[in-house]
């Protein structure tokens, strides 16, 4: 029997994804390999949201104190970080993003986290008790996907970080694992940076810095 022809293509994405501490879904392809033992399946957006609509999707808190939107943090600079208790770069990274939300809060930050590809919020609520975060965590739908195609990205995998502007406009895009120099370059973009022109889309930088080591 034949190996399938796109077999090589994944492979490649794989280990691409791999090295910046990209967690693939395994809907990426569908039965061409073991599914990780952690992670459910989370189906391609069937559909892109407006950003407007991205923006007022509402989420269940995982605090318990009800559901928001990212238009209830207009006005401030929004680092949007979406993770899974399953990914293990992203439980690394969340000490990051709360010294972060910490250091820069005065100054307008907003960490925001949404629980993704999870199927049991009490099981997200009981790995959050264990840990210190000082921002907002919510519970992501099965709409998170269409949600930051909204925004002009691609959820194929976690951890993923968008930077919002004080308006709610997309600065950039960065998918994988944030190490310290990339997020202080982030949230000074968030701050202080301006969004792309319009009729542009942001460029991950995870996936420019995986593009330049293939060559």
């Amino acid at each position: 029997m034949k190996a399938p022809r796109h077999a090589p293509v994944i492979a490649l994405l794989l280990v691409a994804a791999g090295a910046c501490g990209f967690g693939v879904y395994r809907w990426v392809a569908p039965g061409s390999a073991p599914e990780p033992q952690a992670s459910t399946a989370m189906p391609a957006a069937n559909k892109v949201m407006t950003a407007d609509a991205a923006l007022n999707l509402k989420m269940d808190s995982l605090d318990g104190s009800g559901s928001r939107k990212l238009a209830d943090w207009k006005g401030k600079a929004v680092l949007l970080n979406f993770w899974a208790t399953w990914c293990q770069p992203c439980r690394q990274e969340i000490p990051l993003l709360v010294r972060l939300q910490a250091q820069y809060a005065a100054k307008g930050l907003q960490v925001v986290g949404i629980a993704t590809d999870e199927t049991d919020e009490k099981s997200v609520q009981a790995f959050l008790k264990r840990m210190v975060v000082n921002y907002p965590m919510l519970m992501g739908t099965d709409e998170v996907g269409s949600m930051v195609a909204g925004f002009g990205g691609t959820l194929i995998g976690l951890p993923y970080t968008l930077v919002l502007d004080r308006n709610g406009k997309v600065l950039n895009i960065h998918a994988g694992e944030l190490h310290p120099a990339e997020a202080q370059q982030l949230v000074d973009l968030a701050l202080n940076g301006a969004a792309p022109a319009a009729g542009t889309t942001p460029v991950p930088v995870a996936a420019t810095r995986v593009a330049t080591t293939a060559k």
